[in-house]
């Protein structure tokens, strides 16, 4: 595995303990891409968006001196003017508003697939609903069960990912065991779960 790869890794886990609500030890996550990555841009928004612009200091980090400090991170970083729909999805973001954010940072990305900024904060905004959803139902040993009503599944339109999650969802694996079976990484899983939830195809037993 090449440094790019352990970076991306570590990225992912992180997000996936910050939706579990284990914020310090998302936050070591972070700090081991960033000492792989001292330039890790995605590293240091996560870290800004958590604990905000001193979060070097917060942190014991010393301040990169060649870098001045800004309040806000976003693609103004090169020189680039910040786009209302990105200003807004922050505001939604910090306001504990990730469902909205979401949408927002979807379409940036959707708009300008290249501008890393936007991706970072679609991720977070994808952690933040996961961790909004493990907060409502207390753990991951809660178990889901479909409900579809009268809607048949082959008109749901799922891709290839939702269609696997969905096909584990027996009313008897627990969340976590679903997270275990899945083959690609937990965070996502978990967040087409939130996603069969919030839009009402699964409830929750008990």
């Amino acid at each position: 595995m090449d440094r790019g790869e352990k970076i991306q890794k570590l990225l992912e886990q992180g997000l996936y303990h910050y939706g579990l609500g284990e914020l310090g030890l998302a936050l070591e996550i972070w700090k081991q891409a960033l000492e792989l990555d001292s330039e890790c841009e995605v590293c240091r928004e996560y870290l800004s968006i958590e604990l905000g612009p001193d979060w070097e200091e917060k942190l014991n980090l010393k301040p990169k001196k060649e870098k001045p400090e800004v309040s806000v991170p976003g693609p103004e970083k090169s020189g680039k003017p910040l786009r209302d729909e990105f200003k807004l999805g922050q505001q939604h973001l910090r306001a504990g508003r990730p469902d909205l954010a979401l949408s927002l940072f979807t379409s940036l990305v959707n708009s300008e697939p290249r501008e890393q900024v936007y991706y970072s904060y679609l991720e977070m905004s994808k952690a933040a609903l996961f961790k909004q959803f493990l907060s409502r139902l207390g753990s991951l040993a809660k178990v889901p069960e479909l409900n579809l009503g009268g809607e048949k599944i082959t008109e749901l339109n799922l891709n290839e990912e939702e269609g696997f999650i969905l096909s584990l969802i027996n009313g008897e694996m627990s969340l976590e065991d679903i997270l275990s079976l899945a083959p690609f990484p937990p965070f996502e899983s978990v967040f087409i779960l939130e996603k069969f939830y919030r839009s009402g195809l699964i409830k929750i037993k008990g």
